[in-house]
């Protein structure tokens, strides 16, 4: 990265540099004040604060002020990587560090020099307390850090907001962009009119040729996974709860298992087969993913295969189970258990549907693979300028 730039570099600490703020008040309202920021309205990642309280509404017992530019870092649990630039004055809590920049030559790097794995790395290895680690800015300041010479700073930063601008952008139009997937794919399954009465047992006004339905209807068999025990290496890959994302399937920290024959073909999957997660937490507990990978593949027990016959195409079968509101109400189908929910077959059997004929799934889905496209491509992007984003930040 020095050769784009030409810069030379050199190391400090991050103590000299910025320092804490210790700014404080008894009566925020009457000092002016209107606003606090909470833990829980900083943002893992994120430079910006999109939320905040109200102190007349909230009435909390913060005394910690910050001023517009300062930066509040999260103190409680540094892992979480929260650190944000302040864009009004207010008060905050006390598991918020507020700091500035000593030089002003510094104060556009310096949120920059924070979101880097190093400074985090840090953060987290010079915090205390088991459930609940804590760091301090007595200890962030004696982190040492690369910058840019001063001459070169300015020229540093403006490459680094250009990036993140850029990410900012491409963030919206990634958002907008799945917005209008939800919203059309509500309107061609005639969800944005339908699905209230589908769970409430009204039945709902249906499109010529199509029905309200079961998915039993639609699956010819739903298979349990295998139970057997996993390792690190083996002769084939085994997907877990972990690999369904986003109705895909990916293949990130695998586990291995060794099979006959049989079982292989037993607990191979095809792609296009549909996977269910039956059982764990109310956040897992009903995740749906389309398996398209190359190679072979078999299953957890904790995953259900649904296979499904010649009225249902699986990919709108994925699509249909992957809906928010469809996700919602899902999970009002589990059972709860000691540790974990369960949703069993009989219950995914029971689910309704509304399931227009194949040829009507067939323009659906061509529909909606348009705007995959242009959602992968927008997402392929994204990681691009992430990727050169941490490349400067890292230097």
């Amino acid at each position: 990265m020095s050769t784009d730039l030409n810069m030379e570099y050199q190391e400090v600490k991050f103590g000299d540099i910025c320092r804490e703020v210790k700014l404080t008040t008894k009566d925020p309202i009457a000092d002016g004040y209107d606003k606090y920021i909470g833990l829980e309205h900083l943002d893992s990642g994120s430079l910006k604060i999109k939320r905040w309280g109200l102190i007349a509404e909230d009435n909390p017992t913060f005394t910690r002020v910050f001023k517009k530019g300062h930066i509040l870092i999260g103190k409680r649990r540094p892992y979480l990587k929260k650190a944000a630039i302040a864009e009004f004055d207010g008060i905050c809590s006390g598991d918020i560090i507020v700091v500035e920049s000593s030089d002003s030559i510094y104060e556009s790097l310096l949120i920059h020099l924070i979101h880097t794995e190093s400074f985090w790395d840090w953060a987290v290895k010079h915090s205390s307390g088991s459930l609940s680690p804590r760091t301090k800015f007595s200890l962030l300041k004696e982190y040492v850090c690369k910058v840019p010479n001063k001459e070169h700073i300015s020229a540093f930063a403006k490459k680094v907001e250009r990036l993140v601008k850029l990410e900012e952008i491409y963030i919206s139009s990634s958002v907008s962009l799945n917005d209008l997937k939800n919203i059309m794919s509500y309107k061609l399954m005639l969800l944005d009119n339908s699905f209230h009465d589908l769970f409430i047992g009204k039945y709902p006004i249906l499109k010529e040729n199509w029905k309200l339905d079961r998915l039993s209807s639609v699956l010819s068999d739903i298979q349990y996974g295998l139970s057997e025990e996993m390792s690190d290496q083996g002769d084939y890959p085994v997907l877990r709860m972990g690999n369904l994302s986003e109705g895909k399937v990916i293949d990130d920290n695998l586990k291995y298992i060794n099979l006959d024959a049989d079982d292989l073909e037993k607990y191979k999957l095809h792609q296009g087969d549909i996977l269910f997660n039956r059982t764990n937490s109310m956040d897992w507990v009903g995740k749906v993913a389309q398996f398209e990978l190359e190679g072979d593949y078999v299953f957890a027990s904790y995953l259900l295969r649904l296979n499904t016959n010649e009225r249902i195409f699986p990919s709108y079968l994925n699509r249909y189970l992957n809906l928010p509101i469809i996700q919602y109400r899902l999970k009002a189908y589990a059972t709860p258990g000691v540790s974990q929910a369960n949703i069993n077959p009989t219950s995914i059997r029971n689910f309704p549907i509304l399931l227009p004929p194949i040829e009507e799934q067939e323009k659906i889905e061509k529909i909606l693979s348009k705007i995959d496209l242009s959602l992968e491509k927008i997402n392929s992007q994204l990681t691009f300028i992430r990727t050169a984003i941490s490349h400067f930040r890292d230097i």
